[in-house]
């Protein structure tokens, strides 16, 4: 798939329980267990929307990755980009939203 829009895209995974490609790159011990999806204010420097928060809360609706069905542990290991170093990851997260 092109990379175009790719900032427009989240949340991601085919079930949308990442909330921005900075969480992508992480293991999922590291990404975020509950989030709030259907706000849409975006969150520039994850590359998503907000997805946390009171107003987040206030406006969205809870998204529990624990439950069946709503599992975010895809893309992990190698070639996804979970092992980089966290310089890495930033110049890869700066890269992706020149597009």
């Amino acid at each position: 798939m092109p990379l175009d829009g790719l900032w427009l895209r989240a949340p991601y995974l085919h079930n949308g329980t990442v909330p921005n490609l900075r969480a992508l790159l992480e293991p999922k011990a590291k990404r975020p267990a509950v989030l709030y999806i259907g706000y849409d204010v975006y969150d520039y420097d994850n590359v998503g929307f907000v997805t946390s928060g009171p107003d987040a809360e206030k406006h969205g609706w809870r998204l529990d990755t624990t439950t069946a069905g709503n599992g975010n542990g895809g893309h992990e290991g190698r070639g996804y980009g979970t092992e980089l170093s966290a310089a890495d990851k930033d110049a890869l997260v700066e890269y992706l939203k020149t597009f």
